[in-house]
């Protein structure tokens, strides 16, 4: 996001966040909200308990530097589908070789189990070859997108737990 303005909403008790701290709030802004449009920046704020910039009355949102070379971002937009949605997404710094246990608690499998516990129906999404792409969790009204963020060893296998790259509400 760029340098916006700042909500009107009444500020939130902020420091920064960890990525666990981001990821767990986000999981419940999930499970405390019934459709995208409820996504207020108000309500985001409180959620998420820090101050939201505001671009335009339909995107806004926060961002921040995570230790261990990573950065997380939280935001509401609407794309070009003309339908809104609220993404958290965690990106390696520009320009730094970021390892993923920094942003690995709670890792994948956590994060999908709590969505299955709130009722939402699990599918997995699948690119050329069957390679996996992502997984995602549909209950009436909203559709919730998990993408994976998987080391490598020097060799290509995968180690480690899969961690959260993005997840998109929808």
């Amino acid at each position: 996001m760029t340098t916006p303005t700042t909500s009107n909403a009444s500020p939130a008790t902020h420091s920064s966040l960890t990525a666990k701290q981001a990821l767990d709030r986000f999981v419940e802004l999930i499970r405390t909200t019934n459709v995208v449009q409820d996504v207020t920046p108000d309500r985001l704020q409180q959620t998420i308990g820090v101050p939201i910039n505001i671009e335009t009355p339909e995107h806004y949102g926060y961002g921040q530097a995570l230790s261990g070379e990573w950065a997380f971002s939280v935001e509401r937009q609407i794309p070009s589908s003309g339908h809104p949605e609220v993404s958290l997404s965690f990106d390696p710094l520009p320009g730094k070789d970021a390892s993923s246990k920094d942003i690995c608690d709670p890792d994948f499998a956590h994060v999908t189990g709590a969505l299955e516990h709130m009722g939402f129906a699990r599918h997995s999404m699948r690119g050329e070859h069957d390679r996996w792409l992502f997984d995602y969790f549909e209950r009436v009204g909203m559709r919730v997108e998990v993408y994976p963020f998987v080391s490598h060893s020097d060799t290509g296998e995968p180690i480690g737990p899969n961690c959260v790259r993005r997840v998109l509400l929808r």
